[in-house]
C-alpha cells in the first residue's frame, strides 16, 4: 500500500521530491513538505497532508481547501488532513478521486 501511495503522489504531481522526514516518504514542492505517508495505524495506511512543521494550524477550524468533492478526506485542523486507505482494493476502487485530491492539494 506505501508503494502505491508513493505511486499516487507522484502522479498527480511529477514536480515533488520524495525524500525520508519523519521516518516516513515525506514530499516537498516548492520547499514546503506538503504529504507524508503514515504506516503507524492499526486500520490502515494514511497519507497525511499538511503544510509542514512550521505553518500554524488551529485543531478544529474549517479549512478553506475546497479540492475534495468526493469526502476523502478526513480533517485534523484547518490545514491538516488524512487520506485513509484500509487496503488495496480501498485505494483501487479511489483511486481517480484520491489523485483528484492529492493534485489540487499540491497546488492549493
Amino acid at each position: 500500500m506505501i508503494d502505491a501511495l508513493r505511486a499516487l503522489v507522484l502522479e498527480a504531481n511529477p514536480a515533488v521530491h520524495e525524500h525520508i522526514k519523519w521516518n516516513s516518504p515525506s514530499y516537498v514542492l516548492d520547499g514546503v513538505d506538503q504529504a507524508t505517508i503514515s504506516a503507524q495505524g492499526k486500520d490502515g495506511v494514511r497519507l497525511v497532508l499538511h503544510r509542514g512543521a512550521t505553518t500554524a494550524e488551529t485543531t478544529g477550524a474549517p479549512t478553506a481547501f475546497t479540492g475534495d468533492p468526493h469526502g476523502l478526506l478526513t480533517w485534523h485542523s484547518d490545514i491538516r488532513a488524512s487520506l485513509l486507505v484500509r487496503d488495496l482494493a480501498d485505494l483501487t476502487a479511489n483511486r481517480a478521486a484520491a489523485v483528484d485530491v492529492v493534485r489540487a492539494w499540491l497546488v492549493s
